[in-house]
């Protein structure tokens, strides 16, 4: 993976180890019947190495923070992000 993101090779080695902890975790957000009234979750970072997320169709969601700026990630259907 490290190759495919053009870094060392050994970046993940030398970050987690060689024997990484490996845990999975999935969550699953029912849709709000009150959405005018949810402001969301607060900002937070996944403490993982990788993060896998199924977007939903119609509803953007995903943003991410650089230089003090957040972004909004667009929907892109049958794409892993």
């Amino acid at each position: 993976m490290a190759r495919s993101l053009n870094l060392e090779e050994s970046c993940f080695l030398d970050q987690y180890g060689e024997q990484p902890l490996v845990t999975a975790r999935f969550n699953f957000y029912p849709p709000c019947p009150r959405p005018d009234r949810i402001l969301g979750v607060k900002p937070h970072a996944d403490a993982s190495a990788v993060t896998f997320l199924l977007q939903d169709k119609e509803v953007e969601g995903l943003q991410f923070l650089k230089d003090n700026e957040w972004f909004r990630v667009p929907i892109s259907p049958h794409a892993h992000l």
